[in-house]
């Protein structure tokens, strides 16, 4: 599997169902790849980066150590974020593998590309080159389910939320 975690690290992630209970749950998922797994991690908040480059699945304490850097803050950039993580995606892409792009946010999206119809346009594209989109929602209040839902439907992949650790 190639996966690249896409993962909002705005201020309004700042609590422990959100960000904390984000990074709980990705170490347990990490804890189960190996070394023909691939993993990346793209942040976004004002701007989007690449916190982790494509690594070795296998490679646990590398992942986990760039998983305890992320800290919340600034405004949601989701858009910027989404074609970066597509980017990595594309850099370790697994001929008849699983290409999948895992977004995690409280599905607030802000700031720079907020028109949900751009959106699901480059996710339908991506999905016909074969890298599949899934999204995972993360606590309470300024949470965007229509949106998680409906790009991950495009994007040929599956919607949950995550409210525990369970």
């Amino acid at each position: 599997a190639n996966l690249v975690f896409l993962l909002d690290v705005s201020g309004s992630m700042n609590s422990a169902d959100k960000l904390g209970l984000l990074k709980s749950s990705l170490k347990l998922l990490v804890r189960q790849l190996d070394a023909d797994d691939s993993v990346a991690i793209v942040v976004y908040a004002g701007a989007s980066g690449v916190v982790l480059k494509p690594t070795p699945g296998d490679r646990n304490a590398e992942i986990i150590a760039a998983l305890d850097r992320l800290q919340a803050g600034g405004s949601t950039n989701g858009g910027a974020g989404i074609r970066l993580a597509y980017a990595m995606a594309e850099q370790a892409f697994i001929d008849g593998g699983i290409n999948r792009v895992i977004l995690a946010t409280d599905g607030d999206f802000n700031v720079g590309t907020t028109n949900i119809e751009m959106l699901k346009d480059l996710v339908a594209e991506k999905r016909e080159a074969g890298i599949a989109l899934t999204t995972l929602g993360f606590g309470t209040g300024n949470y965007n389910d229509h949106l998680m839902e409906q790009i991950a439907d495009v994007g040929n992949g599956n919607y949950a939320y995550i409210d525990t650790l369970n």
